[in-house]
């Protein structure tokens, strides 16, 4: 919450913690004080109460990430994950940590391009991935970690930091189109038809399909990230299912490999 005079600095686009927190001992001693009278300072004068509300805002604007080897993460499903990157790890602690109730904590899962990475770059990464929430967490006794991480919204990549205790990005959400036209009412079916086929085919079962119709008829997207989990489709063919702007694009694009598949 800013002060009611308004600002009198703007926080830089990119602004980091480190950096506030020089300009404050820089302040303090510039201006004979001690660091919790410049740190109050220096945030009132960037429009906030207090040094602490600063911090909490400049912190807000990052999620603690977890690259994925491999795999694509879709909005509303559940994946394990097996954690043993020490950054990865600590982007874990971090997301459980930033919240009293762990299960509430958002984490963001992107694809690397190329799995066989093992220290990947930003220029590693792909820029869209999905913001979930750890629904468990077990240490395993090899020390890895494995994780339940429940997909929520997608999510496009302002800034990756790779160089600091745990990998973290900031992220801003990416609305999902809604469309329940008679149009897509016929693409639904049409999907749900050659996925059908295509899972006799592939020896797969799903059986939360059945369970979640009456959610896939309110809202068809959710059957596009439904299915895209099941199919056996390279990690670029997938990510770019995932940055499918139009909902309608991409359960086109899924009937169409999926006919070609059958």
């Amino acid at each position: 919450m800013t002060t009611s005079d308004g600002p009198r600095k703007r926080l830089p686009n990119n602004p980091s913690e480190e950096n506030l927190r020089k300009q404050a001992k820089r302040l303090a001693a510039q201006e004979n004080l001690q660091l919790a009278a410049a740190q109050r300072r220096l945030a009132i004068e960037y429009g906030y109460r207090n040094w602490a509300e600063l911090m909490r805002a400049v912190a807000s604007r990052f999620v603690p990430l977890v690259p994925l080897r491999g795999l694509v993460a879709f909005p509303h499903e559940v994946y394990p994950i097996f954690i043993g990157r020490r950054r990865s790890l600590k982007a874990i602690e971090a997301a459980e940590d930033s919240d009293s109730l762990a299960k509430h904590s958002p984490i963001l899962l992107v694809a690397q391009r190329e799995a066989e990475i093992a220290t990947p770059s930003p220029a590693d990464m792909y820029q869209v991935g999905t913001l979930g929430v750890i629904a468990e967490r077990h240490r395993l006794p090899d020390g890895t970690v494995k994780i339940v991480v429940e997909g929520k919204k997608r999510a496009r990549v302002r800034r990756f930091v790779f160089h600091q205790k745990f990998f973290k990005a900031e992220a801003e959400d990416m609305e999902e189109a809604s469309d329940r036209s008679v149009r897509v009412e016929q693409l639904v079916l049409a999907v749900l038809s050659a996925f059908h086929k295509y899972a006799g085919r592939e020896n797969l079962t799903i059986p939360e399909l059945a369970t979640r119709m009456k959610q896939i008829e309110e809202d068809p997207s959710i059957l596009s990230y439904l299915i895209a989990h099941h199919l056996k489709m390279e990690v670029a063919e997938q990510q770019a299912l995932l940055e499918c702007v139009n909902p309608v694009e991409r359960l086109e694009r899924i009937r169409g490999y999926l006919e070609a598949a059958n």
